[in-house]
């Protein structure tokens, strides 16, 4: 069962209620509807407000972004955020475009050292700060009072790779490889099979130097391999010469890092920030026999440094995605042969309602709006057995477009929704 998201008459996030007890407050007149998705009521009294400790598991990626709001053994929200790939494409577009129109002459002189903020010392790229920002703005809209938040930090302790005994000795098993040097081998070596090239099917951590042989436990004696390869090596049908790669520690640490500081930083203002690493969220995942998601990694993020074992709820499960409040394209890119330049023409507004605005199709359907097109008409996501457009008498208008948008479904599906 969905549940219904609080707020107090001051604004102040409270705990959910069950959607019986929002209908009620609503039919006597005691809340009111302030957002549909996720679906929040706001009190018009204000209530003694005592809440419950929440804490939010994120499971940061470059692509996607998993994460999950639990409490008193129930996930209350989870969802994945859909980061924007376009930045750094368009910056460039812009920068190649200012090029271009200075060598025509058609534009200002050169100001590259008026770009102070190019040259700040801490300057992360564009591209990066708005991933970031993309997760602490997800964060900040949960409608739930947030006392504690725990971030996936990078996937290796890095620390541990020549010692893994320093730390996190309940996720070791005495008859495997430890996680941590596993997943660094495999991350080191592309996820590529060093022997027969193979990217497909299960990869192995294999000990350069047999571990019978003395060899030890570290990342400079480890070799990713495929399952066929590695057994054939152990029965003696195959002989390799390779050897293990150093400089891993610093490669990794450069990589995984950038752009964390600042999120970290964003995050604080919420709530008190904790941090966990990649390699066990995934033995605690397997532990849970759960599958491999975003989400499901959130929820081990949030459950990890308790121990808790909460069962995952996708009645509450969002995808969140964001979309720009305006378009500053005032040309296409190529001229026209016969006419040069041509204006870029976007319909942003038709008859009051707006690309993102979420409407009632025919008194039947809630569609927000994808497209407005040329001919009158305003086009929604496809959707089998629901209108892909409308007229605009026949809409009425419910919730306004906002930047960042909430789409409640079931984990797995892919739709457009930009």
């Amino acid at each position: 069962m969905k549940n219904v998201f609080v707020l107090n008459l001051d604004g102040q996030p409270i705990m959910p209620c069950q959607p019986a007890k929002a209908r009620k407050l609503l039919r006597e007149k005691k809340a009111i509807v302030v957002n549909r998705s996720p679906f929040t009521i706001q009190l018009t009294w204000q209530c003694e407000g005592q809440t419950q400790p929440v804490t939010v598991g994120i499971d940061k990626g470059s692509h996607q972004t998993g994460f999950s709001a639990t409490s008193k053994g129930e996930v209350l929200i989870d969802g994945v955020i859909e980061h924007r790939q376009d930045v750094k494409e368009k910056m460039e577009s812009r920068r190649e475009h200012r090029r271009s129109r200075r060598n025509r002459k058609w534009y200002r002189a050169k100001r590259f050292d008026n770009r102070a903020s190019s040259k700040r010392s801490g300057r992360i790229p564009p591209s990066i700060k708005t991933n970031a920002d993309e997760v602490y703005r997800t964060i900040r809209k949960l409608p739930l009072p947030i006392t504690r938040i725990i971030v996936e930090d990078v996937q290796i302790d890095i620390a541990r790779l020549n010692d893994p005994s320093l730390e996190g000795v309940q996720y070791q098993q005495s008859n495997r490889l430890d996680e941590n040097l596993r997943l660094a081998c495999l991350i080191r070596d592309g996820f590529v099979c060093r022997c027969c090239k193979k990217k497909d099917g299960k990869l192995e951590a294999h000990h350069i130097v047999f571990r019978s042989d003395g060899g030890k436990n570290t990342i400079e004696n480890l070799v990713a391999l495929c399952e066929k390869c590695h057994d054939d090596v152990h029965h003696g049908k195959i002989i390799l010469d390779l050897a293990g790669e150093n400089g891993f520690k610093d490669r990794i640490a450069q990589r995984t890092m950038q752009g964390k500081a600042y999120l970290y930083e964003q995050l604080t203002t919420i709530a008190p920030v904790e941090t966990v690493f990649g390699y066990q969220t995934s033995e605690y995942r397997k532990a849970l026999k759960l599958e491999k998601a975003h989400h499901l990694d959130a929820l081990c993020v949030a459950t990890l440094l308790d121990s808790e074992v909460i069962q995952p709820n996708e009645d509450n499960f969002h995808a969140v995605t964001f979309r720009a409040s305006q378009n500053r394209k005032q040309y296409y890119s190529q001229s026209q042969k016969g006419k040069g330049r041509v204006r870029y023409q976007v319909n942003e507004e038709l008859r009051g309602f707006r690309k993102g605005d979420l409407v009632l199709v025919r008194g039947k359907w809630i569609k927000r709006i994808f497209s407005i097109y040329s001919s009158g008409r305003l086009a929604f996501p496809r959707v089998k057995g629901e209108p892909g457009s409308a007229a605009p008498k026949n809409c009425k208008l419910i919730e306004r477009a906002k930047t960042i948008m909430f789409w409640p479904e079931k984990p797995g599906k892919t739709e457009n929704k930009k």
